[in-house]
């Protein structure tokens, strides 16, 4: 599953710093992500140690979807000094608390694997999910927001929120069943 589930590479090296040193710089909106979860700590009146700063620095760079012991592989890889890298807790507990806050959600789980996505700007997306690769693409559509709230109304639900998960398989191995067919 780690390998079917890919990441956001920020191509732009710009020269702004962050809390950090031993990665390549965040870029503006990057910036702008780790701005708004440290004022949200303060409002909580939640700790801005380094330790968790830097997880957070580094979830921003790495991408939208990940799997929690992948982003702890990838931190410390990226450290240059072990004594100054996160420790695992510190990662796992970093991400609790951005789960709590709601800057991360699961959206996929497969048996002991859970894929998390990072959500620091809330937007309304949905997945599609290929069943034969694992292959998770976002796509937004407002009309199914919209959809979605009538039917609640119509039910009588107070809405909070929603999930849309849409599974199926993917144009390239739809594309791979079919020679196979042809082929066997």
């Amino acid at each position: 599953l780690r390998e079917m589930v890919h990441s956001i590479e920020f191509i732009v090296e710009p020269a702004y710093n962050h809390v950090d040193n031993n990665h390549k710089p965040l870029i503006p909106e990057q910036l702008e992500e780790l701005n708004e979860i440290k004022e949200k700590l303060k409002e909580k009146g939640l700790k801005i140690t380094e330790a968790r700063l830097k997880v957070i620095s580094h979830l921003i760079d790495y991408g939208k979807h990940f799997e929690i012991e992948d982003l702890v592989v990838w931190i410390r890889e990226r450290c240059k000094d072990y004594r100054n890298c996160p420790s695992r807790p510190t990662v796992y507990r970093t991400v609790k608390l951005l789960e709590d806050l709601g800057y991360v959600k699961p959206v996929l789980k497969q048996g002991n694997t859970t894929v998390y996505e990072f959500l620091p700007i809330e937007r309304e997306h949905y997945h599609l999910l290929c069943l034969s690769c694992g292959k998770l693409v976002e796509f937004e559509e407002p009309a199914v927001g919209k959809i979605v709230q009538e039917i609640a109304q119509k039910m009588g639900f107070k809405y909070l929120h929603h999930h849309l998960e849409v599974c199926g398989i993917c144009p390239e191995c739809l594309k791979r069943e079919e020679e196979e067919e042809e082929e066997g």
